[in-house]
């Protein structure tokens, strides 16, 4: 039976059957995969404790007809601190929900793959600004999703811009808001925030600092552009403290 190698965080998981589960993988060689792990439901079973959303793993698969199969697994990172912090956990939950549905199996997985471990470690391993490291990741994934906001100008090519609306894709001047009836009024240092994220490092956005009043509304335009755009509502957003 032919086989293959990957390394891969683990997105989710579901119940097939009575004992099997399907796993999703975001991997670096491949991209989006699934795979059923047999007999994982098992108490007896070498990879019930492997195969857990979040960890990072090195695994072993088998060529199947429907499903490739999943035949052993090497944990490489379980991500202690965010399973400990309900915060964090939350986080993680949003970011790996969305990864999942963004990304296509067909998909060219590396850049998403990297983007995804870097924010998860990042996550884990700081005492980050929670809502700046969201920020950071939805503009990135979004932007690798082939859905990247237009900030400089508005679409008629005028710089002097006070609003901003999803369905156009970005800023837009005051001439062109009847062109649309989703029109957002923003303030210029939110603009002049979102230009900072989409050029900055993952090391400066975990420290970033950003008055509450403006990171809302900076919340606010990311989730109508990513609502509009890709549709994508996350379960794990229901969720509040």
């Amino acid at each position: 039976m032919k086989s293959y190698y990957i390394t891969g965080i683990i997105l989710s998981r579901e119940n097939i059957g009575e004992k099997d589960r399907l796993i999703i993988f975001l991997t670096r060689e491949r991209g989006k995969l699934k795979a059923v792990a047999r007999g994982s439901r098992k108490i007896s079973s070498k990879l019930a404790g492997s195969l857990e959303p979040i960890n990072v793993v090195r695994g072993w698969i088998n060529i199947g007809k429907t499903f490739d199969i999943v035949k052993g697994v090497e944990v490489l990172k379980t991500f202690p601190t965010i399973r400990k912090d309900l915060d964090k956990y939350l986080a993680a939950s949003k970011i790996l929900e969305f990864t999942e549905l963004i990304v296509q199996e067909n998909d060219d997985g590396e850049k998403f793959f990297k983007l995804l471990i870097g924010v998860i470690t990042a996550l884990d391993r700081y005492d980050t600004n929670i809502d700046s490291l969201l920020r950071f990741f939805w503009i990135n994934i979004i932007s690798l999703a082939g859905y990247k906001l237009r900030l400089n100008r508005c679409i008629c090519g005028k710089e002097s811009i006070s609003y901003f609306s999803p369905s156009l894709g970005g800023v837009i001047c005051r001439d062109c808001i009847l062109k649309t009836d989703d029109t957002m009024v923003v303030s210029d240092k939110s603009i002049e925030l979102l230009r900072e994220y989409e050029d900055m490092k993952l090391s400066e956005a975990i420290v970033k600092d950003v008055p509450p009043i403006v990171g809302k509304e900076l919340d606010d335009i990311l989730e109508r552009f990513r609502l509009y755009h890709t549709g994508i509502k996350l379960k794990s957003e229901e969720v509040t403290l």
